[in-house]
Order: structure tokens, then C-alpha cells, then sequence
């Protein structure tokens, strides 16, 4: 096993440590219900669990994978890809989560799946439109609206 086949692996690991010890704060439990932690938890072991066995089948040599890099187009892809969950990160509190939302959606099929407009534009605005219709509507999530979209 050559170093850069773990890191996939280890990148999992790091994750799931990370999401284990940021929700430390949190109650598993919240009475009969599942508290705010309990889904990061399952998370977070469910992406341990995976980990381990990646990094053990690596190891072992049971996948045989030829790395290899994206050539310059998918360099650029890649790079919109990073670019938009940034952009998404940034502007979620500025601009809300429903809005963002669409902007990143329609940033990721015209962009960097190169998609024709219409179906992308169509799908951006009914998922939008679902997530703040179950979240915000139904299940009166408080997402992020600071213009109050």
C-alpha cells in the first residue's frame, strides 16, 4: 500500500473524529426522543466504521486502484466545485440557506456539470422550494433568512 491510497481513508477517519468531538456539547438523548447529538454520533461511527474497513482493504491490498489526477478540465471542475461550497459556507448567514441553496445548485449544474438551463434552472427552484416548504413550513426548522426567503 502506497501512502497516498490511506488518505481517502484517513480523511474519513479525521471526519468522523471531528464530528464526534464537535458535538460533545450536545444531548444524545433529549427524554424519549433522540437529541441533537444522536445523528452526529450515528455519523460519525457509521464513517469510522467505514474507514477502518477502507484503510484494512488497502492494506490488505484488496483493491488495487491506479491513482490517478484529473486532467486540466477536471482540475477546473474541482476547483468550481471547491469554489461554490466556500461560496455556500459564505453566504449562507448573508444571505440565507434557501436562497444560497439555489445559487450553489444552479452554480454546480451550469458550471461544473455543464447542463442545459432550463432543467437547471427548473431543478434548482423546486428543490429550493421543497427544502423551505418542509423545513421552514412544515417542520419550522430555523434555517438561516436574514432577508426572510
Amino acid at each position: 500500500m502506497r501512502p497516498i491510497e490511506a488518505v481517502p481513508a484517513l480523511f474519513i477517519l479525521i471526519l468522523a473524529a471531528a464530528i464526534y468531538a464537535g458535538t460533545t456539547g450536545l444531548r444524545l438523548w433529549d427524554g424519549p426522543t433522540p437529541g441533537a447529538r444522536f445523528f452526529p454520533m450515528a455519523l460519525s461511527g457509521a464513517g469510522a466504521i467505514i474507514g477502518v474497513l477502507l484503510l484494512l482493504a488497502q492494506r490488505r491490498g484488496l483493491e488495487t486502484v491506479e491513482v490517478e489526477f484529473p486532467d486540466a478540465l477536471g482540475a477546473v471542475r474541482v476547483g468550481a466545485s471547491f469554489a461554490a461550497l466556500v461560496a455556500l459556507a459564505v453566504g449562507i448567514p448573508l444571505i440565507g440557506f434557501v436562497p444560497m441553496l439555489a445559487v450553489f445548485m444552479l452554480a454546480m449544474l451550469l458550471v461544473v456539470l455543464r447542463c442545459p438551463p432550463v432543467p437547471s434552472v427548473s431543478s434548482a427552484v423546486i428543490v429550493a422550494g421543497l427544502v423551505h416548504v418542509v423545513f421552514i413550513r412544515w417542520l419550522a426548522v430555523p434555517l438561516p433568512m436574514p432577508f426572510g426567503i
